[in-house]
Order: C-alpha cells, then structure tokens, then sequence
C-alpha cells in the first residue's frame, strides 16, 4: 500500500494538530519556496515527506500508524539547514560558521519534533534528514546549472499535486 507514505502526509489527528502543522508550514515552506523556487521547493519538500515517511515505515512495527505534514516540515527544515550549509562554504567570512544552519536545524527538530504524547519522532528525524540530503543535492546542482526554468518549474509545481491525487485515487479505489 505505497499511498500511505503519501496520504498520510495530508492527514491529521485533530484541528490542532492541522493548525500547528498550517503555522510551522506557512514559515518554513515559504521561505524554502523563495529560496528554490515554488516548483522546486514544492517537490523536493513532498520528496522529503515521502522519503521520512519510508525510512520511518521500514524501522517501525507493522501497526504503527502516521499522519501529519509535520515529517514534509522537518524535511523543509532539513532543506534550509543544507542549503545554508552549501551557500556559505563559499563565503571566507562565514566559512567558520558552515555548521551553524544545520545546528540550528537540529535545535529546531529538537525543540519542535521531539515533544508531545503523540509526536512521530522517528518520522519528525527521517524527514529532516532526508531533507538535508536532498538539501545538498539540490543546491549543488543549481550551482552548477541554474535554478530551473519558468516550464521546468511549472512542471516541478505541478507533479507534487499530481502525486498526492494518484496516491488518493489509488486509497479510494
């Protein structure tokens, strides 16, 4: 049932739960889109959820369940804290402090994902790693080609909508 490492992202226990994952995503998935760009940074955030809910999926005992955007979040976090870390390996006056934004990343996931009854630790942790991961990646190729053009963009908005209706489509029938 691979849609469930999808779907689970777009669901949530209570209204609570829905508001925090809204405040924490309206923060860091902005400035994660206008540091990307909204195509890129709409994919590479749902990869990262996807790739959290996997790892988290593989480690975990068959009937543990998941839902919340909070692992796509901590993705975003892990996106921001690599990107960071590329970006100023390049300037002499911060190259002292290339670790800071991966520090303050993990002071992040530490305040925020590791506290609650029913906080998804191992999920919170796997997608900011694999946030920081595809963080890296990222950056990395853009500086050597470029931030993607306006259709490739449109195209890289456009496949996280896709994925997450194909992903529902498959649970409902």
């Amino acid at each position: 049932e691979w849609w469930r490492i999808i779907t689970s992202l777009t669901l949530h226990a209570d209204a609570l739960h829905l508001m925090g994952n809204l405040v924490a995503g309206s923060i860091f998935v902005t400035r994660l889109c206008r540091v990307l760009g909204s195509g890129l940074g709409w994919s590479l955030l749902l990869a990262s959820g996807i790739g959290g809910n996997l790892v988290n999926y593989w480690l975990q005992a068959p009937d543990h369940r998941a839902v919340g955007a909070s692992t796509a979040i901590f993705g975003a976090i892990g996106l921001l804290g690599a990107i960071s870390l590329v970006r100023y390996r390049h300037n002499l006056r911060l190259q002292r402090r290339w670790a800071l934004p991966v520090a303050g990343a993990l002071g992040l996931l530490a305040m925020l994902g590791a506290g609650g009854e029913n906080t998804d630790l191992g999920a919170h942790l796997w997608g900011f790693l694999c946030g920081l991961l595809l963080g890296l990646t990222a950056e990395n190729w853009i500086e050597k080609h470029g931030r993607p053009g306006t259709l490739c963009n449109t195209i890289l908005v456009l496949a996280p909508l896709l994925v997450i209706l194909l992903a529902w489509w498959t649970a409902l029938h």
